[in-house]
């Protein structure tokens, strides 16, 4: 070991004694320095703006864009001016004669070789630790740990290349086919990953082997075992290939051992790789502070409660959206979605089902050509067509018509299936609360919502502006509650002889036309059994449902309330959640908005036997109520201080009756969660959020799956503008100049002796 590290103590002076070490240094610093300075001044900027930032350690350091994959980029560009010379000029100069007669072996020549890389990597570790040090004065409360294991991540890729460096180094005696050697070596093995993806074996194989992104997992705020056994394996692979070709020189062998030995070398390397990547031995690290990159308590809980594996199956309609995406080339991407899952199930079954059928889309009207169509999108994304079923025959399997025929997995478990769907947004992939909710679909039963229909209540299958489709039934939206544990159902009480049996909560929406009497006493019939309601009225409509309300001991004010302002119509009413609320589970952000448009004040009745909670009042004054019939455009409307009123406008009831906890809504507006106001274009709302909430407590908090964490508290820039410029004095003028001044001297000296 001695010996190692005396010729580790001779590399380090040789590199320092030459100006590329040098120059290396003042590099990686002015490139660190000017990364991290660009970052923390465009969030002091948006902070002076008045932009509400969150997570900073994350946002500046993490992520595609942040610091760390900045760094890791550039990287590669670096080791191969270190690596070039460590044993090509032994080489070239002949000493290497002499190392081959000392008394010191060829792993103990190579080992101190890259032990004097390793060190010099640390010298680049310390100027990220300075960056940190510098987002210690920047950031407020920012997250060593993620940061630490961020740069883990980035000193052990630099030791991969510095092994891979080295070994190029070997092979030739000249110094810059040495440099350009190790990037293209280090190019290939980022471009390896490409190879083979569509050949499931080799895909597997090609990926391991890939070197792009691996420091992905530490800089984003994960260690696990794989990232850290690759590193290991692909740093003692060149390093034995560099001692087994210097030894090339030392000992004699036949070639069937020197290719034997290649052989199972490379082969036990793969395997142990391949093995190590498996999710039944990865073991993960969580670095972030409140455990971002690991599943939430109440998910687990549900995994707990497996007894077997669940199966998931990608059905892919080659002719549809996301077709690509089921291709085989994109195995290895896929799974990576789902990679938080199976650290936890690593038992899970995934597949695949290839199939061609009607798109629901005008591209139906040319269905003589489905079987060409098909058979073209094979073979663009990469299908073998041969195994692509056709319309019979993916019927004759499963009936995939209530999803359009659109990209959908079906995750089954003892028999239960249940629908986990792509979705319109930037994501695009189901996420922890879509998949938790599947499961717990699986192991429990849906909570089923029925919305009253027979009466022209507010339709669910419908995209018109009044209806509640977008939020209840839309299959690819990520919110809706079909994608959350919940089954929608639109109920015609005159259909059946008990509609309501078997519901769990009642949603009945302003209603057109009058209730009947048998229909009044099967709703009560509902209530007294306990059953959730919400039940929202509209301005003008509010006597459809009084016999309801005063069952329940609730009354709509007469009229309509509006709003004075400048920007929006006079019945726009911009509200918030009181505080109250929070004692039931409804709460949203000081700031937030939930618009009501055209409605009614709401209020108990000193005979209610509920508990009564006001959940929305108006933002701001100037709110009072016009008695109808009343035209907005034409009458003549405004505010006036004898007017002022502050109506609560929704509330909850809740009561203990036969055994079970009831929780009922009563909204002035049946607006609020309507297509329209959902996507309202001029105002900025929470009215989403808030009917989240709400259908969460209906269904006694039972979905959507609460996933909620801690806030993040790293959310404040503490310097300014003056601070920055002292950033960049220190590291773009002061600390580039020291080690100038550092290397010059020191060269100098040296050429002096």
């Amino acid at each position: 070991m001695n010996k190692i590290f005396k010729i580790a103590k001779i590399e380090l002076n040789i590199l320092f004694y030459s100006p590329i070490a040098w120059l290396v240094l003042i590099l990686f610093l002015l490139q660190c320095g000017l990364t991290f300075i660009d970052l923390i001044d465009a969030r002091e900027t948006s902070q002076q703006l008045g932009s509400n930032l969150k997570g900073l350690t994350e946002d500046i350091f993490g992520g595609n864009k942040g610091f760390f994959s900045s760094v890791q980029d550039k990287l590669y560009l670096y080791i191969p001016l270190l690596t070039m010379g460590l044993i090509s000029k032994e080489l070239h100069s002949g000493s290497i004669k002499l190392l081959f007669s000392s008394p010191v072996t060829s792993t103990q020549i190579i080992l101190g070789k890259f032990l004097a890389m390793a060190l010099y990597g640390l010298l680049l570790v310390g100027i990220l630790l300075l960056i940190v040090g510098a987002g210690t004065i920047s950031i407020e409360n920012l997250d060593f740990q993620y940061l630490l294991g961020g740069i883990l991540g980035l000193y052990l890729l630099l030791c991969a290349y510095s092994s891979i460096g080295l070994f190029m180094s070997s092979l030739t005696s000249y110094q810059v086919v040495a440099a350009i050697s190790t990037l293209a070596v280090l190019a290939a093995l980022n471009y390896v990953g490409t190879i083979g993806q569509s050949i499931d074996f080799v895909r597997d194989i090609t990926y391991w082997i890939s070197i792009s992104g691996r420091a992905d997992n530490f800089i984003n705020g994960l260690i696990t075992s794989k990232d850290l056994i690759y590193f290991l394996l692909i740093i003692g692979l060149f390093l034995f290939l560099t001692v087994m070709r210097f030894d090339r020189g030392r000992k004699q062998t036949s070639q069937f051992s020197k290719v034997s030995t290649y052989v199972i070398l490379v082969v036990g390397v793969l395997m142990l790789g391949y093995l190590s990547s498996l999710p039944f031995f990865d073991i993960y690290y969580d670095t972030t502070r409140f455990k971002k990159k690991t599943l939430t308590n109440s998910t687990l809980e549900l995994i707990d409660r497996l007894e077997e594996p669940i199966h998931l199956t990608t059905y892919v309609n080659v002719l549809n959206g996301y077709a690509h995406i089921g291709a085989p080339k994109y195995r290895i991407f896929e799974f990576n979605q789902f990679s938080k899952f199976t650290r936890f199930i690593p038992e899970i079954e995934i597949s695949y089902v290839a199939y061609y059928d009607s798109t629901y889309t005008s591209r139906d009207e040319t269905i003589e050509y489905f079987e060409e169509e098909a058979r073209k999108s094979a073979v663009a994304y990469g299908y073998d067509f041969n195994k692509v079923l056709s319309p019979e025959e993916i019927r004759a399997q499963i009936d995939l018509s209530d999803e359009k025929n659109f990209f959908v997995r079906k995750m089954t478990y003892k028999g239960k299936s249940t629908s986990l769907r792509m979705f319109y947004d930037q994501i695009g992939y189901p996420q922890e609360a879509e998949v938790a909710a599947s499961i717990k679909r699986l192991l429990d039963r849906p909570k089923r919502v029925g919305f009253l229909s027979l009466n022209g209540e507010r339709d669910i299958l419908r995209a018109a502006d009044k209806s509640y489709y977008e939020f209840t039934s839309a299959l690819q939206s990520r919110s809706a509650l079909v994608n959350q544990g919940f089954d929608m159902i639109s109920i015609d009480m005159e259909a059946s002889k008990n509609p309501l049996d078997s519901i769990d909560i009642l949603v009945i929406a302003d209603p057109i036309t009058s209730y009947s009497e048998q229909q009044i006493t099967q709703i009560k019939t509902f209530l007294e059994n306990g059953g959730n309601a919400l039940i929202a009225g509209e301005p003008g409509k509010d006597q459809l449902l009084q016999p309801i309300l005063d069952y329940l001991g609730v009354q709509f004010t007469t009229g309509i309330m509006l709003q004075e302002s400048e920007k929006y119509e006079l019945d726009l009413i911009q509200t918030k959640v009181v505080n109250d609320a929070e004692s039931i589970g409804i709460s949203l952000g000081s700031k937030d908005i939930i618009s009501y448009s055209g409605t009614l004040g709401v209020k108990a009745l000193p005979n209610s036997d509920f508990k009564v909670t006001p959940l929305l009042r108006p933002v701001g004054s100037q709110v009072w109520r016009e008695t109808l019939p009343v035209d907005l455009t034409t009458d003549s409307l405004s505010y006036s201080a004898d007017k002022s009123i502050e109506p609560t406008l929704s509330l909850a009831l809740s009561r203990k009756i036969n055994g079970q906890n009831q929780r009922i809504i009563v909204s002035g507006d049946a607006d609020f969660m309507s297509n329209g106001e959902i996507k309202r274009f001029n105002l900025t709302n929470k009215n989403g959020l808030f009917t989240t909430k709400i259908f969460r407590w209906l269904s006694n908090d039972q979905f959507p799956i609460d996933i909620t964490r801690k806030e993040a508290i790293d959310n404040k820039i503490k310097i300014d503008q003056q601070g920055i410029w002292y950033l960049q004095l220190f590291f773009m003028i002061l600390l580039p100049v020291v080690l100038a001044i550092a290397g010059i001297t020191l060269l100098i000296k040296r050429k002096r002796q």
